[in-house]
């Protein structure tokens, strides 16, 4: 526990000592099922190879609203007693009208055991961001201001990004922080006055065993940057046997979430959650669908798969 409250101090001055910036990431309601994705720390958690991919699409049914797709496989190149290193590589596409991303990063990760039993992890990640905008889908209402000088010069633009990170995890609980895109690169490219934002995301959760083959797991994860209001996600889900996990959640002045979680075959996880969309964009598109794929190499039953109870 000494450990565990040192690790969060370390996290509250993270957050509180960070210059962030305007923009907010692509959020996920199934964020238990990909913890790699977003934090470069979690790279490594399981002994086998571990393959995860998924879709969202925000806002059914409204006219360029945001599609979100990933994939990402990480594994452990090798481990001691109390030590592991950890690998993965992700990639992740984000369509939200003329504008675009694509990024593609790799990331290391180094564990070590504590006295408490719990491993602390640190991890870094590098990769590329391809930012690009479809000036054909822009809708100009006059002809004549289609030059918009707003919109200058290149219409696709490509820089480095670093993500870094810690996670702490133990048999029961979990928590990780990561900050997202560290470089901040400027768009001046592109459009005036413009920069990518860094961001925090902050997740944790635990598990506790209820009567019989019950499992309750209750988490939460905050977005945060400068300028937006913090995303915050509570969900709370019960799992049977590790076969099927049913859940509800709350993002903060945006929706209120169901999940669903089924474990097919002995290598396969599916994810759904289905949000209900509470602010006013309700009015034109009020639903959001995403679904999430888990593949591992390793049997559900076996004792390599084992890992924190707290998620997936």
């Amino acid at each position: 526990m000494r450990y565990l409250t040192l690790f969060i101090s370390a996290l509250a001055t993270f957050f509180i000592t960070t210059s962030l910036f305007a923009q907010q990431i692509p959020s996920r309601s199934n964020y238990l099922m990909t913890p790699f994705q977003d934090h470069v720390a979690a790279a490594g958690n399981k002994q086998c190879l571990d393959m995860r991919m998924g879709f969202r699409n925000q806002w059914a049914g409204f006219e360029g609203a945001p599609a979100y797709s990933f994939a990402s496989l990480s594994g452990r190149l090798g481990q001691t007693e109390n030590s592991i290193h950890g690998v993965g590589g992700r990639i992740e596409t984000d369509e939200a009208g003329p504008w675009g991303t694509t990024s593609l990063s790799l990331a290391y990760a180094y564990k070590i055991q504590l006295s408490s039993g719990g491993w602390l992890s640190s991890g870094l990640s590098v990769g590329v961001v391809q930012h690009r905008l479809s000036t054909g889908r822009l809708d100009f209402p006059d002809v004549e201001v289609a030059n918009d000088p707003a919109v200058i010069g290149a219409t696709q633009f490509l820089f480095p990004t670093i993500d870094a990170g810690l996670w702490y995890e133990d048999e029961h609980s979990f928590i990780g922080v990561t900050m997202i895109n560290a470089t901040a690169a400027e768009l001046s490219n592109m459009t005036l006055s413009t920069k990518t934002s860094r961001h925090v995301v902050a997740t944790g959760g635990t598990s506790i065993e209820l009567d019989g083959r019950f499992v309750f797991r209750p988490s939460a994860q905050m977005r945060v940057v400068q300028g937006l209001i913090p995303a915050l996600d509570v969900t709370c889900n019960v799992v049977y046997d590790d076969l099927i996990s049913l859940g509800v959640g709350y993002r903060n002045q945006t929706a209120v979430i169901a999940h669903l979680q089924l474990a097919l075959f002995d290598y396969i996880k599916v994810g759904y959650s289905y949000d209900f969309g509470i602010s006013d964009i309700r009015i034109a598109s009020a639903s959001s669908h995403e679904i999430t794929i888990a593949l591992s190499a390793c049997d559900r039953g076996s004792k390599k798969a084992e890992h924190c109870s707290a998620y997936d």
